[in-house]
């Protein structure tokens, strides 16, 4: 028996078109999962279905906003009608706004709010609520950082306070 094999089990991973995400992607097919990648790169997203798929693994990219719930939605529709079931879901998509306490504007505290904490909250609820249905249960990583248990320093305000709440959506 292999331990890390995936076979027939199906992966959603946000910021499938770089970096960790793209890495883990990768990783997860190369053990046998099949795919749905999420991301706003379109080129990357490409790339990176093009080599899932040079492995045998069935893969879906679709261009998502990963802070917009009403994309998500469309996201899971996709992988309702494409692959019926989800195991593991990878929240790694994300970036934060960089200014000071004094400096940065409400509006860019809401927006990093918005994507780091309310979009992994929709991807959680969406592959959440399918993994309960289907009686197998599942897996669900949400990527943090070192902000997510340290404050990073005043340049890092927004995306420390999100990430703080990315470990405590977690737990």
């Amino acid at each position: 028996m292999n331990l890390f094999d995936l076979s027939g089990k199906v992966a959603v991973i946000s910021g499938a078109a770089s970096g960790l995400g793209r890495a883990s992607a990768l990783a997860l097919a190369s053990y046998g999962a099949d795919l749905l990648l999420a991301d706003l790169n379109e080129e990357g997203l490409k790339k990176t279905a093009s080599e899932v798929a040079a492995m045998g693994r069935k893969v879906i990219p679709q261009t998502v906003n990963v802070s917009d719930p009403e994309q998500i939605k469309g996201l899971f529709g996709t992988l309702d009608k494409e692959f019926g079931r989800i195991d593991f879901l990878g929240n790694i998509a994300g970036e934060g706004i960089l200014g000071n306490p004094e400096t940065i504007t409400i509006g860019e505290v809401y927006q990093v709010l918005q994507n780091l904490v309310v979009g992994r909250f929709a991807m959680c609820q969406e592959g959440g609520r399918r993994m309960l249905a289907s009686g197998r249960g599942g897996s669900i990583l949400n990527i943090g950082s070192l902000a997510s248990i340290s404050a990073l320093g005043r340049g890092h305000v927004a995306y420390s306070m999100a990430m703080g709440a990315v470990v405590q959506l977690t737990r």
